[in-house]
């Protein structure tokens, strides 16, 4: 890259430091007209469109990063957010796991690329949670949870999606899990309660929606579900 092409790449990207995203963006074109096969250009260009909301062109451009070079992590993770904006999750699950392979070849998984990675599988098995489709719903949970074992809130989701299932082992199995880690985490407690309701564990269930109004006694579907075991005993 000649000089003054190098100082218009600089200028472009200090304009998008500075939230200046259609002056960084033109910019950004010019130097691509000039040098078409500098991958970082075509990336930086793909940053700014996805800040200007132009997703559609974001996604060309961090693609055209990627063929210029295909071992390119950033641009395989910015094009996955994009994609998971656009709630395109297959898409983005498939780009962020290119990402991962590529990051594990020397230095293994990062904290933030397993988060992300999370973020997708959960957001795809939501996506099928609402289908009704729970298998797809749990295998999606479950590659999420394998993330990491902080990942509590998505281990609650696949708890919940195997009690659906009336897998009630693996259930219980779960939420000790989520418990040992947080004992006050009162909706994993509730939900135990419900899984041994379903199997007619009523004392079991009865005794941890107790303890969830015994130290939060607003908590209202603790309070439901005493009445619908209440309900449920006088019949």
């Amino acid at each position: 890259m000649d000089k003054a092409t190098r100082k218009v790449y600089d200028d472009a990207l200090e304009l998008y430091n500075t939230g200046e995203i259609k002056q960084s963006i033109e910019k950004l074109t010019q130097v691509i007209s000039a040098y078409p096969d500098y991958p970082d250009v075509h990336h930086a260009l793909g940053c700014a469109f996805s800040l200007a909301d132009n997703y559609d062109e974001a996604i060309n451009s961090f693609k055209r990063a990627i063929e210029l070079n295909p071992n390119y992590i950033e641009a395989y993770v910015d094009m996955a957010i994009v994609q998971n904006e656009l709630c395109k999750f297959e898409d983005a699950k498939q780009s962020f796991q290119k990402a991962a392979v590529l990051e594990t070849k020397d230095t293994g998984l990062s904290p933030q690329l397993k988060a992300k990675l999370a973020n997708i599988y959960t957001q795809l098995g939501d996506t099928y949670y609402e289908l009704q489709e729970y298998e797809k719903a749990k295998d999606e949970y479950g590659r999420g949870t394998d993330m990491g074992s902080s990942f509590v809130d998505i281990k609650l989701k696949l708890a919940k999606t195997c009690l659906q299932l009336s897998e009630y082992q693996e259930t219980e199995r779960i939420l000790f899990e989520v418990l040992e880690r947080n004992q006050n985490y009162f909706e994993a407690r509730t939900t135990l309660g419900l899984c041994y309701y379903r199997q007619q564990k009523f004392l079991a269930a009865q005794k941890q929606w107790q303890e969830v109004l015994e130290a939060d006694p607003g908590n209202i579907k603790a309070k439901s579900y005493l009445n619908m075991l209440k309900e449920k005993l006088r019949c």
